[in-house]
């Protein structure tokens, strides 16, 4: 594994064993090892792989070219589909951060959940004729359709409050703005096959002049206000400190990771306001 995929691989493996157990119950029929082993071997393939197949479009409106890429693992034969977002200069003005995809996958690793694709970093890229510069490289969720346009019933056993809560949770931290409707999907999880929500397109975090917060995030059909956690996810709030940024310190700067925790601070009294007003019963979600 090249070095980007091992520093991405170490944030998986850095996460504590409760964490990742605490992912068990959405994956009933796999062991927190099992859960591990599939992100790693993903990652792996992500990083090494050799591009058998692409092709370049644009989908959602999007302004930016985007690779569709099929990669082949010389080492195990396996293939995966990917894509990949080059970054480009200036990053267009914050909103589209290509380094940020890498750190909300694993930033959504250490609170315990699993929405985010895996995701690696690479530099030097060919392309046919091209030549990419760095760019990440996403895993391409089978199957995908947008979240809302589909029932909570098909989600995987994950309430919309869950899912719209642990959304903007991660939003509100890398203070992304872009967090609209077409930015969760439903498909096949890179887990265990299964349909689950998929959160994607982090190139806007820490864009300067952003503000959101739980309550106020003016983003096209995902704007409700937030008043509900799952209570792993407060946990795991409650734990994140700057240990779980090391492996990051590359597309982050000192004060962006003091600026992320500042937040987290902010969010843990919102909902600890919240219980103590409420109660727990009203605020916090056991699933």
């Amino acid at each position: 594994m090249g070095y980007v995929g091992r520093l991405i691989l170490g944030v998986i493996l850095a996460l504590p064993i409760s964490s990742l157990a605490d992912c068990a119950p959405l994956f009933k029929k796999l062991s927190p090892a099992q859960i591990s082993a599939a992100h790693s071997a993903i990652l792996s393939d992500l990083d090494q792989g050799q591009i058998i197949g692409a092709s370049k479009k644009r989908v959602n409106g999007n302004m930016h070219d985007l690779w569709w890429l099929t990669l082949k693992n010389p080492e195990t034969g396996r293939t995966r589909q990917a894509i990949m977002k080059p970054r480009e200069w200036g990053d267009s003005g914050g909103w589209a951060r290509a380094p940020m995809e890498v750190v909300a996958y694993a930033l959504n690793r250490a609170l315990g959940m699993d929405y985010v694709p895996p995701t690696v970093y690479r530099r030097k890229v060919q392309v046919g004729n091209d030549f990419i510069h760095e760019a990440p490289l996403i895993y391409v969720v089978p199957k995908a359709q947008i979240l809302y346009e589909t029932r909570p019933s098909q989600w995987g056993g994950i309430s919309k409050e869950a899912v719209q809560s642990d959304h903007r949770i991660l939003c509100v931290l890398l203070h992304n703005s872009d967090g609209h409707a077409k930015n969760l999907l439903l498909g096949e999880h890179w887990v265990d096959g299964e349909k689950r929500p998929a959160f994607i397109d982090f190139g806007a975090s820490l864009r300067a002049g952003t503000f959101v917060t739980m309550r106020r995030y003016p983003a096209p059909g995902n704007s409700e206000p937030v008043s509900l956690v799952r209570e792993r996810t407060l946990k795991y709030l409650k734990r994140l400190n700057s240990k779980h940024f090391e492996t990051l310190k590359g597309y982050l700067s000192d004060k962006e990771i003091s600026e992320i925790l500042m937040r987290r601070d902010g969010i843990v009294a919102y909902f600890e306001r919240l219980i103590s007003e409420k109660g727990a019963e009203h605020v916090v979600l056991k699933e």
